[in-house]
């Protein structure tokens, strides 16, 4: 399983609430066929969320498997106001962190362009990435603080909202808007365009 070869049935953090939510009171009550629904419809977002922290396929798909053994052992505490994609997430988020205690690795988004498909990005700035090499991206990912990588990838690399990411990351819209220029700004200075060079 790689991130850019998933089939685009993904829903939002804001979608398909309802169904979810139904799914995951079902789930709660030992419905193991509403727990496989729930885990065909968001494995795919969960594990490419979870590739771009770690950057490793294996790593990647154990984490996957231990953040749904978690939502299993979770889902009779799932309150059905808040969506369950973004309760997904936070397991996923969690069990990120904890491997990086576990393992004192430092986690990044570093190779988030690297990666195959890295193409389809949605880019912040497009005179920004298309004046830059990737490498050079590369390395100016690794200067932002990890959660100005987080919004970042989540912005611009899977594509959600700002109010889809601070529903996921747990801060307000108006603060996730502010990382995210920090970000843009830090990048911009960090990336010298081909001009520059020349």
């Amino acid at each position: 399983m790689t991130p850019n070869r998933q089939k685009d049935d993904t829903v939002r953090p804001g979608g398909a609430t309802e169904e979810d939510a139904s799914l995951a009171v079902r789930a709660g009550k030992g419905d193991a066929a509403a727990f496989g629904a729930l885990y065909d419809r968001h494995v795919g977002a969960v594990y490419r969320y979870v590739y771009y922290r770690v950057r490793n396929d294996a790593d990647a798909e154990d984490l996957v498997s231990d953040v749904f053994m978690r939502a299993l052992r979770a889902i009779p505490r799932y309150e059905p106001r808040q969506a369950f994609l973004a309760w997904l997430y936070r397991i996923a988020r969690n069990a990120v962190i904890d491997r990086a205690r576990r393992s004192r690795v430092q986690i990044s988004f570093e190779d988030a362009l690297a990666h195959p498909g890295a193409d389809q990005v949605v880019e912040p700035d497009a005179g920004l990435l298309a004046l830059s090499d990737k490498e050079t991206v590369r390395q100016a990912l690794t200067r932002l603080t990890p959660l100005q990588q987080e919004i970042i990838v989540l912005r611009f690399v899977e594509g959600y909202s700002t109010e889809e990411i601070a529903s996921l990351v747990g801060r307000r819209e108006g603060t996730v808007r502010g990382i995210q220029f920090r970000a843009l700004e830090a990048l911009r200075s960090l990336i010298p365009s081909r001009e520059a060079l020349a």
